[in-house]
């Protein structure tokens, strides 16, 4: 482990005087505190809303509607003016107070559920993993309206609750079980127990959704504050937030975005002092009485933690991050694992330390720790992205020797190979390891990124030509497994190829005469980044299964190789872009849509 001082990695003010993260994103997801005089102005809004629509079609309501908008104005205003008195208090990030009025309860129309978690701020971000409809709960058409459940009798809320109950142990989506979660909150909320009679959530139910969240991926925002905010339900309702949970949380809040900075680790830390520091929830109410056992809240860290900090760390690439990181996890005397010592390895390759990426195979190796296929994956991208393609592909040549041995003898055969991976690069690897679809496709993407088309694409040509062993990976009739199938992420980085290495073709007039001193003088290879050879790797492209989906980002460097192989030629363009359109669908917007529109005009329909 790197060791060094903590004094540059500057945190917000000390974690005593900050809210817990857990409160803090619950105020995100739940509606304000209400009081009990709110809640009657609610009950009144609704009776006058009923009153009018009594009175539609009639012809002496005039007066009377006069007077019920006279009404329904006041109380209005009287729950406006109990909303702006409960102001939560948020504790950005960044450790400055601020703000953040809770939203307004819908009081007419007809909302859904839908309407109100748009207006909780917990709508679905992009990069959401799961893209699928919410799926329809009785409830959803039973009670558009929030205020029909609190005219209901106790036996139906009951039962609408216990069907909510049903629905989010049952699925096995995390939206759809926080979908279930969150009409919970927002029918019984935590300030109406004992208004409504409704006892709190289970707390299995809770640790169901904090294991559907804590398996989701990618990790997003979105997911971790819905996790914070399920994890302080179960502290205030007296639960017991379990290791794994914490670990979750402290994963997510490092993984919040797309690139990891300082300001992350710093959220993934405040989650961990947290996790240290917290203790039993007191509720001077009179509607919980909770046994606290202090011992029983006592939550210690474990490798996992420490691992989950130090990758974070790594990804931030920030040295002093890990230097604290290190620091934490020395202190806390535990080993480190396989894991932790990997975890480092995305650090090194990313600042250019090979270094240290031998010295921290050299300390597994010390340690009795295999690097394992994610190592040696690890270690074939950290050479490849530093440009040591040789060593690259010295790895890539032992794997292969694995699943298919060479039996060539002499001064450059296998035995060669790895005595020099294991003596001059440290680097151990297995006799019982294979390449898998990382292995493959980290290369391919590799060669294609340094200019070298063929052995590019020998690789690809390898990878479909090799039954896939992996586990999970489908079968055929016999039991047999079934070769790897193309994927996106290799044609991407083929086509990235392109787009770094095409040359733009000469013009006719521009070309020596057949056999003359300037043909000869010339360089006599052909340039392998060209159209002809695009044109072959974009008609396997347009072959993928029918349900493949390729993001706008990819089509975008499809169109740009074919711009700069062909020298921009709009006709070229024009087709491969009706061919995208017509295999994918269309559709796509931002600089697509540009594109699009500078191909064949604002006005063209090309073929649309």
């Amino acid at each position: 482990m790197l060791a060094g001082p903590t004094s540059s990695l500057r945190f917000s003010p000390a974690l005593s005087q900050v809210p817990c993260w857990l409160r803090q994103a619950q105020q995100l997801f739940v509606r304000r505190q209400a009081t009990s005089r709110t809640f009657q102005a609610h009950r009144r809004i609704h009776a006058v809303h009923r009153m009018k629509e009594r009175a539609l079609g009639e012809v002496s309501c005039a007066g009377r509607e006069r007077q019920a908008d006279e009404v329904l104005v006041r109380n209005a205003a009287l729950a406006d003016s109990n909303a702006a008195a409960h102001q939560t208090r948020v504790l950005k990030p960044s450790g400055q107070d601020g703000a953040m009025p809770h939203p307004p309860t819908p009081v007419d129309g007809s909302p859904d559920v839908e309407t109100i978690r748009n207006h909780a701020g917990v709508g679905l971000t992009q990069g959401q993993q799961n893209s699928r409809q919410p799926r329809d709960y009785p409830h959803r058409t039973a009670h558009g309206d929030p205020m029909d459940s609190l005219e209901e009798t106790m036996p139906e809320r009951m039962a609408t609750r216990q069907e909510l109950l049903d629905n989010l142990l049952k699925v096995t989506s995390a939206t759809e079980a926080w979908e279930a979660y969150h009409t919970l909150t927002v029918m019984f909320p935590h300030h109406t127990y004992h208004l409504s009679g409704a006892p709190k959530i289970p707390q299995r139910y809770l640790h169901h959704l904090a294991r559907l969240l804590a398996s989701t991926k990618p990790r997003t925002r979105t997911l971790f504050l819905r996790l914070s905010a399920v994890l302080t339900t179960l502290h205030r309702s007296g639960g017991h937030i379990y290791l794994w949970e914490w670990n979750a949380l402290v994963d997510c809040a490092g993984k919040r975005w797309r690139k990891c900075s300082l300001e992350d680790y710093k959220a993934a830390v405040e989650v961990f002092s947290t996790m240290t520091t917290l203790q039993p929830f007191e509720n001077t109410g009179d509607d919980e009485k909770l046994a606290v056992d202090p011992d029983s809240w006592q939550v210690q860290p474990d490798i996992i933690t420490y691992t989950t900090l130090l990758y974070i760390a790594g990804r931030s690439l920030d040295p002093s991050a890990i230097r604290h990181a290190s620091n934490l996890l020395r202190a806390s005397g535990l080993p480190p694992n396989r894991i932790t010592h990997l975890s480092l390895l995305y650090y090194y390759t990313r600042t250019k330390q090979l270094s240290g990426v031998r010295s921290t195979l050299q300390k597994m190796r010390e340690q009795d720790f295999e690097p394992g296929l994610d190592g040696i994956n690890a270690c074939i991208w950290a050479y490849a992205r530093n440009g040591h393609m040789d060593v690259a592909s010295t790895i890539y040549r032992v794997l292969r020797h694995n699943m298919q041995p060479e039996l060539d003898v002499g001064e450059y055969d296998i035995e060669a190979a790895v005595k020099y991976l294991r003596d001059v690069e440290g680097i151990d690897v297995s006799s019982n390891l294979i390449p898998d679809e990382i292995t493959y496709t980290a290369l391919i993407q590799s060669f294609a990124y340094h200019g070298q088309f063929m052995k590019a694409l020998h690789v690809f040509v390898d990878m479909l030509s090799t039954p896939n062993r992996e586990s999970k990976a489908p079968v055929g009739q016999t039991g047999e497994p079934l070769l790897y199938r193309p994927t996106l992420a290799a044609f991407r980085g083929l086509f990235l190829g392109f787009a770094r290495h095409a040359q733009k073709p000469l013009p006719s007039s521009s070309r020596a005469p057949p056999g003359s001193l300037s043909e000869r003088l010339s360089p006599s290879q052909k340039s392998e980044w060209n159209l002809e050879n695009l044109h072959q790797v974009f008609k396997a492209f347009l072959n993928l299964p029918a349900d493949t989906k390729p993001s706008e980002r990819l089509i975008y460097w499809i169109l740009v190789s074919f711009g700069k192989a062909s020298g921009d030629d709009p006709g070229k363009l024009r087709k491969v872009f009706l061919q995208l359109e017509q295999r994918f669908g269309g559709g796509w917007g931002g600089r697509l849509e540009r594109l699009r529109n500078n191909f064949f005009g604002e006005n063209g329909s090309g073929g649309r």
